[in-house]
Order: C-alpha cells, then structure tokens, then sequence
C-alpha cells in the first residue's frame, strides 16, 4: 500500500442476489426483519407467519432460498420445529432463529438442531445484518 495514497474506502458486500424466506408472526417484528434485509440490498423476500407456512412455501420452492429467518415462538409450527424439518430435508440451509428469550434451554435446542445464528428480540437492523454477513464471508 502507497502510504501518500489515501486510502480507497472498500465497497460493502452485496447481498443483492440472496433469496429469504422469513417466517415471523409479529408484524413489527416483520418489518424490522425486512427493513434490515433490504438495507443489505436483499429484496427477494417471502414473509410467511408461521412454520407450516414456511415448511410448504420451502417445498413448493423445492428449496431454492439463501437464508431463512424464523421466529421461535410461532403459531401451528414452532420455529424449532421448522428448523428440524428444515435440517431434515435441506442439511445446508442458511438459518437465523429470531427469540425473545434467549434462555440457556433456548440456545442448547436451537445448537443441537443446527440452527447456524441467532439474534434476541427486540433487535437492531444492525444486529441481523452482522449476524447475515457472519454466515456469508468467507
């Protein structure tokens, strides 16, 4: 590096061609989720609210998402119970479980059942996005 150049700042990553299923029942939640998403240039986006939603929407996509942002506690399907449908059928997925408690028991299930992050509710866009971009460096 040329220390009489001045420094050219890099551009931040994209995440332009990312594909997210995000399942969350809180609407407020929901559009926190999108916001930061769309802030990171993602904006090929399915919000569904809750697990059975997001198990069908998965497979009539036959699985063709980047990431999946899901809340913990959800109606008909909990989210730990979709992210073991997910691990059964699509191993590799990119997963981020959303919780308003992030108790012990919490973290052991969701780490027992490949859950890849987690961010605790309320949530900053700022802390989403560190937790997506973690997933995706290199």
């Amino acid at each position: 590096m040329d220390p009489d150049r001045p420094a050219v700042p890099q551009p931040l990553p994209t995440y332009a061609g990312l594909r997210v299923l995000l399942a969350e029942d809180e609407p407020m939640a929901t559009k926190l989720a999108q916001g930061a998403l769309k802030v990171m240039g993602i904006t090929d986006i399915v919000a569904v609210r809750d697990g059975e939603q997001a198990l069908a929407v998965l497979e009539h996509e036959q699985g063709q998402f980047q990431l999946i942002v899901s809340d913990w506690n959800m109606p008909n399907m909990s989210g730990l119970d979709f992210l073991k449908a997910v691990r059964r059928r699509f191993p590799h997925m990119k997963f981020v479980m959303l919780t308003g408690k992030a108790t012990q028991e919490f973290v052991v299930s969701a780490r027992q059942h490949g859950v890849d992050a987690y961010v605790v509710k309320p949530f900053s866009p700022n802390q989403l996005r560190r937790k997506i971009e973690a997933l995706f460096t290199l």
